[in-house]
């Protein structure tokens, strides 16, 4: 299965790099019963998904 950071949407290999495994509750019923959701961010520092401008793309 291919993970994706949470935070800038980069594919991340756990094997190879260090992250941080987070779970989010997706769901929860009147039983108690939780579904939970798991995803992954880089312990390195990476740019939010959307504020990196392309190279190439300068606003005029």
């Amino acid at each position: 299965m291919i993970q994706l950071c949470e935070r800038c949407y980069a594919p991340v290999d756990a094997a190879t790099e260090r992250v941080y495994r987070l779970s989010h509750i997706e769901s929860a019923d009147a039983a108690g019963e939780v579904t939970w959701r798991e995803a992954v961010v880089h312990v390195a520092a990476c740019a939010p998904a959307g504020t990196v401008v392309p190279a190439g793309r300068w606003a005029a």
